[in-house]
């Protein structure tokens, strides 16, 4: 597929079903936004800007009740650390099709260095130690967390015993770079959980 801004090959990112154009940024994605549970609901004067792409970021809602802060260009997503958690577990818990095959964690975007667009101060970036293998951009100042297009379905879509509980109780913690020691195995201190975990893989 050829980029429709400067005609160039565009690069498939088939983990998260998208195209983007390494010659000029430009994206293509097959599906529209609504396919996300995200709903734009308005723009407003002086917005912020998308740490990616520098578009002035959207107000929008996730999944109706969830306000967000997203992009229209690459479809990036700024919302809480608490909205993070609730959607990610209630869309695990919910899901009704088969988990997707596990994809290997890309460590080229842990040397990516992003501003937050609400403090303009450094993200930190980690590896999140739930499921789907996806880097973390997180501004602990504003205690908001940034999502690139895709990586919540990859979140949602992983496996895990966690999925298709529909509400019996399964909470998948989000971590931080203060939790990643304690959280580095399965169960943390815990070997009864542990075992479990292993057991649900």
């Amino acid at each position: 597929m050829n980029c429709s801004n400067c005609g160039a090959a565009m690069e498939l990112v088939e983990s998260r079903r998208y195209f983007r154009c390494r010659h000029c940024g430009s994206f293509h994605f097959p599906e529209a936004v609504e396919a996300d549970g995200i709903r734009v609901v308005g723009d407003h004067p002086g917005a912020p800007a998308c740490p990616v792409c520098t578009t002035p970021l959207a107000h929008a809602l996730l999944d109706e009740h969830h306000p967000i802060d997203f992009c229209r260009r690459c479809r990036g997503v700024l919302l809480p650390r608490a909205t993070f958690a609730t959607v990610v577990n209630k869309r695990r818990e919910w899901a009704t099709g088969p988990p997707a095959e596990p994809v290997p964690l890309d460590r080229r975007e842990l040397h990516r260095r992003l501003r937050c667009p609400r403090c303009g101060g450094a993200f930190e970036t980690y590896p999140h130690l739930g499921p789907g293998a996806v880097v973390i951009d997180n501004c602990t100042r504003c205690d908001v967390i940034w999502l690139d297009f895709g990586e919540m379905k990859q979140m949602v879509d992983a496996p895990g015993g966690d999925r298709g509980t529909r509400g019996a109780g399964t909470v998948v913690r989000e971590s931080t770079p203060e939790t990643e020691d304690a959280d580095a195995r399965p169960g943390g201190d815990d070997p009864l959980t542990a075992l479990l975990e292993l057991l649900n893989r």
